[in-house]
């Protein structure tokens, strides 16, 4: 991927800067504490894309419209270098829009119910006091780990035999930058750079005609995707109302790749052994935008 490379120089860069300082033990600033520590929930929007290639060739793209809620827990220390966590669930609903290279057979374009679940999971340190004359500005180097769940082209109520289901983790090393710029509001900054695990599709996919009935048989089958460069880019804007309420603004993007790892069967003609094709390529692009309300701890 593209982008892989700047956030990983971003990160490096930031890590080296935090194991060199030799800046004496501090307190974490109060505003950052509650900004991350606390229980949340939240709505928002969430825009994704979705591309695949077949031996260089587009054979289709899906963009999904997709309400956003999530439920959250975080955690920081008091003290510099001190434990930081995160534990966070994504859901979303709404609807997905396809559209495919008739050229290469395949149905034009269509739309369908869209559902995606996740969970992401962050473990560092917060870092303060690396500037002796900034003590509104902490490094928080974290190892981030997730699951995702996407079900696209589905449709339970009419029984679409074309649906697909995707599934995989992830795991990296991230870099939040947090910054006071008062006693009420907080910025943060934060990326993460790694790969997908254990990703693989589900798809329920023709695989025979029943020539008495005219109808075609099908059968939910599963493929590896193999494992493959995984990126976020995040920022919040995080609002004290007062002792007992923080709201945030948040815009998160994450982009990945998958590659199929061995071929499935489709439909083949009457009295014919079915065909094979292999898995396409494919990008994929999530971008979500959260209105969120937090009680802090």
């Amino acid at each position: 991927m593209t982008s892989s490379k700047p956030v990983y120089t971003l990160i490096v860069s930031a890590l080296l800067l935090t194991v060199s300082s030799q800046a004496p033990a501090a307190r974490i600033p109060r505003a950052i504490r509650r900004a991350q520590s606390g229980v949340s929930v939240g709505i928002g929007y969430g825009m994704g894309r979705y591309q695949e290639t077949l031996n260089a060739v587009p054979v289709d793209s899906e963009s999904d419209g997709l309400t956003v809620y999530t439920v959250g827990l975080g955690y920081i220390g008091h003290r510099c270098a001190s434990l930081y966590g995160g534990l966070r669930f994504t859901g979303a609903f709404g609807t997905a829009h396809y559209q495919a290279n008739s050229a290469l057979g395949l149905a034009g374009q269509g739309s369908s119910t869209a559902r995606m679940t996740a969970l992401d999971a962050r473990l560092g340190l917060a870092i303060d006091d690396l500037w002796r004359q900034d003590r509104d500005t902490i490094l928080i180097p974290y190892i981030g780990a997730g699951f995702h769940r996407e079900v696209r082209w589905a449709d339970p109520g009419t029984g679409n035999p074309g649906g697909e289901t995707t599934t995989g983790g992830h795991l990296g090393i991230g870099l939040g930058v947090d910054y006071a710029i008062d006693r009420r509001l907080v910025v943060t900054l934060h990326a993460l750079t790694g790969y997908t695990v254990g990703a693989q599709i589900t798809i329920t996919a023709p695989i025979a005609l029943d020539v008495a009935t005219e109808t075609l048989e099908s059968a939910r089958l599963s493929e590896s995707l193999g494992d493959r460069p995984y990126n976020v880019l995040g920022l919040a804007i995080h609002y004290r109302v007062d002792d007992h309420l923080e709201i945030a603004f948040t815009i998160r993007r994450a982009t990945w790749s998958a590659t199929g790892s061995a071929p499935i069967p489709i439909a083949g003609a009457p009295g014919q052994t079915p065909g094979v094709t292999r898995i396409p390529d494919s990008q994929s692009a999530e971008t979500l935008m959260l209105l969120q309300a937090a009680i802090p701890f």
